[in-house]
């Protein structure tokens, strides 16, 4: 991943985890903990690939 895209991917990542940690209902906060649980997955496979 180029450094343009790395920087917007950890931005996005602040962000989610930022509005997952200030989510009141249990179902959203659930969602967000789901798509941050994938982008740390697929952090890993390109750690992995490199």
């Amino acid at each position: 991943m180029n450094k343009k895209y790395r920087k917007l991917w950890i931005l996005l990542r602040e962000k989610l985890t930022h509005i997952e940690n200030n989510e009141c209902d249990p179902d959203d906060k659930e969602v967000y903990h789901i798509v941050l649980t994938e982008m740390a997955q697929m952090e890993a496979g390109e750690f992995l690939e490199d």
